[in-house]
């Protein structure tokens, strides 16, 4: 009958006299009555690995700790053979399992089991994945658990030295971290030899366990060793500093301000809440607010911020570092030539200096289509020749097409210097920029953040990060095709402290991938602390 209806009806009128699900249940009221066809249903894929997670899930919540047959948890997870979970990861994936539900009595009993199951040596990773367990437990640990544990960690240490890495080396620190012996920790990282690879979180697990053991000095000594490798500042080590505040009066929440003044590091805006938060418990003032571009004024206090300040030998400093380190370095010019470079280098050597340098393919990509009948290119080259300023654009070989007839008028009345089309344009800019002095502006969108990294010394960087901002010209185009040319920020956007003790800390959102970026480096939000 149905093959009947299948043939003489139209397929969308079958789908209304019978849905999909009808026939679906259909099906699974007929295998209700005819035992003798049942079969497994199917699962593939992501959704039989969410269901062998599932089973481990239920089993480690459910499970007490007097009788746990691991066997049947392994079976019965594995009996679902098409999730990614098999023979070689399901151990890892159940210890880890049982370590973020923090059961740390079946991380013993399941560690013991597969002792049992492996004569007494499992797997090097699975050992790691062990103690990182303890870690996230180190509250509960007994003495004994203690002991086994830095007895664990030496031997692993001792017997896998030539095979020391990053991964490896976290593990063992984080599971000293947890004994007596933390201090232990400092001398394998210096004897693994791979200081230089040492990871965010090795530090982190010594600076907390510093200050649980009150030794401010180590732990502040440690987060400039940490800071000056990643250029990062944990929460957790924030909030662990404020809790030593709180039992301690010889600390004080200072100590991080001063910290994120003197290394004029940006923090984002969960970092800025904890501070905000336990200031606030102290009695303090603590007000978000912003900051006025144009004259860098508090809105809410009306201070006025400390103006950037670059001396002659600070300038002077950075051009040698700029050009030895960034012009000449072999990172920057492999899509250009060493012809090309020299070439350069005469033509601005005769034309230099200049009052402002146009990073001219950017200029053209940043801000599509014409203003007016022209293109932005041209209105910003004759805004700048209005002012009888002496300018130089610098671009691609294909920024003439773009042009098209307007570059005529621009060649007439500015100086004109285009690279290869495969060459990198940005740090020709900056190296005419420099040439010409301090008081060159240049006109880019470009934050220049890679070439910055390649200063490698954080002094230089500190000073390349201040004369960008002070030199860098921004445009805003309002209705009416009318252009402005936004004059730099002044200000010093890092944290800071004025002579009458308020302080003001910059501080940036927390943004969800592909949402609105400002287009300059400014903070987005400010802190104001009245002491």
């Amino acid at each position: 009958m149905c093959s009947l209806i299948r043939k003489h009806l139209p397929w969308n009128l079958l789908k209304v006299v019978s849905p999909r699900q009808t026939i679906i249940h259909t099906q699974r009221l007929l295998s209700v009555v005819t035992p003798d066809i049942i079969e497994p249903r199917k699962v593939k894929g992501r959704f039989a690995s969410e269901e062998q997670k599932r089973i481990i899930a239920e089993f480690v919540t459910k499970s007490s700790s007097t009788f746990i047959d691991w066997n049947e948890l392994k079976s019965s997870v594995l009996s679902i053979n098409r999730g990614y979970i098999n023979e070689k990861n399901i151990n890892g994936c159940i210890l880890e399992a049982c370590s973020q539900q923090k059961r740390s009595d079946l991380v013993k009993s399941f560690m013991k089991y597969v002792k049992e199951c492996s004569n007494g040596k499992p797997n090097l990773a699975l050992e790691l994945l062990y103690i990182r367990s303890w870690y996230k437990s180190r509250e509960e640990l007994t003495d004994d658990d203690q002991y086994e544990i830095q007895t664990s960690c030496q031997s692993l240490f001792k017997n896998n030295l030539h095979l020391m890495n990053p991964v490896l080396l976290e593990a063992i620190v984080m599971g000293l971290c947890c004994t007596p012996l933390w201090r232990d920790s400092l001398e394998f990282i210096k004897a693994s030899k791979i200081e230089n690879d040492i990871t965010v979180n090795t530090l982190t697990c010594i600076i907390l366990r510093a200050f649980e053991e009150s030794e401010m000095d180590l732990g502040w000594t440690l987060i400039h060793n940490l800071f000056n490798r990643h250029r990062i500042l944990p929460l957790e080590i924030v909030a662990a500093w404020f809790s030593l505040c709180e039992k301690n009066v010889n600390c004080s929440y200072r100590r991080v301000l001063e910290f994120l003044r003197d290394n004029e590091y940006i923090i984002r805006e969960d970092l800025a809440e904890l501070i905000r938060n336990k200031i606030k418990q102290s009695g303090i003032k603590a007000t978000t607010t912003m900051v006025y571009h144009h004259n860098g004024k508090c809105k809410n206090c009306n201070q006025v911020l400390k103006n950037v300040d670059i001396t002659d030998s600070e300038f002077k400093m950075l051009q040698e570092c700029f050009l030895s380190n960034v012009m000449v370095g072999k990172n920057i010019f492999n899509n250009s030539s060493p012809q090309e470079l020299n070439d350069f280098k005469d033509f601005i050597e005769i034309t230099a200096p200049y009052d402002v340098v146009v990073d001219g393919l950017n200029l053209a990509y940043a801000y599509r289509g014409k203003v007016g009948n022209h293109s932005i290119t041209k209105v910003i080259m004759k805004n700048f020749i209005a002012k009888k300023l002496k300018v130089l654009l610098i671009g691609r070989k294909h920024l003439v097409k773009m042009l098209g007839k307007e570059f005529d008028f621009i060649k007439k009345n500015a100086h004109i210097f285009f690279t290869n089309d495969l060459s990198k344009d940005d740090p020709f800019v900056l190296y005419a920029a420099m040439y010409s002095g301090i008081n060159t502006q240049i006109l880019t969108r470009d934050l220049m953040r890679s070439h910055k990294f390649l200063l490698e010394d954080v002094h230089m960087k500190s000073i390349f990060q201040k004369w960008l901002q002070i030199h860098r010209l921004g445009l805003k185009i309002r209705p009416g095709d009318e252009v402005m040319i936004k004059e730099p920020i002044k200000h010093l956007q890092a944290t800071q402290e004025s002579e009458n003790g308020i302080w003001h800390m910059p501080y940036q959102e927390i943004k969800e991938r592909g949402s609105w970026s400002k287009p300059d480096s400014s903070p987005d939000k400010w802190m104001c602390i009245q002491i």
